[in-house]
């Protein structure tokens, strides 16, 4: 095996930009080269076979050394070593460094030599140059350390091109298992981010999506003053009608059917875009953006029209509900708290107002907004 036909990093997957990163991150650059330009021809120029075999017999204490012998040869092992020392650093930051280097831990990974001897290898390596340029310069304390340094940062790239090239006939199987994790962390976000009755947006994650918007619209409030155009922000809070009589009379199984239902026909007369979520029991909220009060509450009556126009089918059981709904557009400074709590009164004046109705919140309170008739109570 030789270390003189070094194979073009790109193959590997290190094309310019991925070579420059790597170095970039470990700090390295162009006075590192000069470094190492020093490094060589104080402690290592005519010195490389002694030094290697040195450093080869402490790694032949190591038990994986034994698979050298067999599937390489040392002394082939020992030969490359040695021209990797004769141009310790020279040109680290191009393809056919990186390149040389990947394809030989790519060539011993398939020879079976153990990941844990090429590593020691290059530890083993870097504290002979440690110690050699320590006693070299004990006098001159600033230009050990430069050195030393220069040292600790060319083996941490050594490292990290052999477990990339050592790792590189699995890199189909880290891909699909690295997709896979992404489609289960998706899944888990999914899933921990919405209502497991209704698959709308659970209370957390309706909660955050509400405070961006609002935040979003109290930017646009600023740009509306210096005379561009707002996005007005509205929600929309509904409320089951007798739900809890629902639950008494059919039970709770059947309670979630109609929670489930309500959800669906909620779902089907917002806009593609509006945020749907459950606030909690049979509470739900819609957040409309770009929508002012007029918008929202056409909206909110296709709403409860949709609901009362549906009732809920189960073999021979019908169901017929209704929802009251307050409206509220989110005002100049207002956070979402005192938003939510405008339009849960509404709500709540729906409700007294005979139910199945919209309200709108007003500036100074409520006001009232579509007066529907009150179904029997079911």
């Amino acid at each position: 095996m030789s270390a003189t036909s070094p194979s073009g990093s790109a193959a590997f997957g290190f094309d310019s930009v991925r070579i420059q990163e790597a170095v970039s991150v470990l700090g390295l650059g162009a006075e590192h080269g000069r470094l190492a330009d020093r490094i060589r021809l104080e402690v290592i120029d005519g010195k490389t076979d002694t030094l290697v075999n040195a450093c080869s017999d402490a790694l032949a204490r190591e038990r994986g050394f034994a698979l050298i012998e067999r599937n390489i040869g040392v002394e082939p092992f020992k030969q490359v070593w040695i021209e990797r020392l004769r141009a310790y650093g020279r040109d680290f930051d191009t393809p056919a460094y990186f390149g040389e280097r990947l394809a030989i831990a790519a060539a011993y990974s398939r020879a079976r030599i153990p990941l844990s001897v090429l590593q020691l290898q290059h530890c083993i390596t870097q504290q002979m140059l440690i110690d050699s340029l320590s006693l070299r310069f004990a006098e001159d304390a600033a230009t050990a350390k430069s050195l030393v340094d220069c040292v600790l940062k060319l083996t941490s790239l050594d490292l990290y091109l052999v477990a990339e090239g050592y790792h590189l006939p699995e890199i189909g199987e880290l891909r699909k298992a690295l997709d896979n994790l992404r489609k289960e962390t998706s899944r888990l976000h999914q899933e921990a981010s919405t209502d497991q009755l209704t698959g709308m947006m659970n209370y957390a994650n309706l909660m955050e999506s509400l405070e961006h918007q609002v935040n979003i619209a109290h930017q646009d409030h600023h740009k509306n003053k210096k005379g561009l155009p707002g996005h007005p922000l509205c929600v929309i809070m509904i409320d089951l009608d007798f739900f809890k009589k629902i639950n008494d009379t059919h039970g709770h199984v059947i309670g979630d059917f109609v929670l489930r239902h309500v959800a669906s026909r909620i779902q089907a007369a917002v806009r593609d875009f509006d945020k749907v979520g459950r606030f909690g029991g049979e509470e739900f909220v819609i957040i409309m953006t770009n929508a002012d009060l007029d918008l929202a509450k056409v909206i909110a009556e296709r709403v409860r029209k949709g609901v009362m126009d549906t009732p809920l089918h189960l073999k021979e059981l019908t169901i017929q509900i209704t929802i009251s709904l307050g409206v509220a557009m989110l005002k100049e400074g207002e956070r979402k708290e005192a938003l939510l709590e405008r339009a849960d009164t509404a709500m709540y004046e729906a409700k007294r107002g005979g139910r199945n109705r919209v309200v709108i919140a007003l500036d100074s309170g409520t006001g009232t907004g579509d007066d529907s008739g009150m179904l029997p109570e079911l």
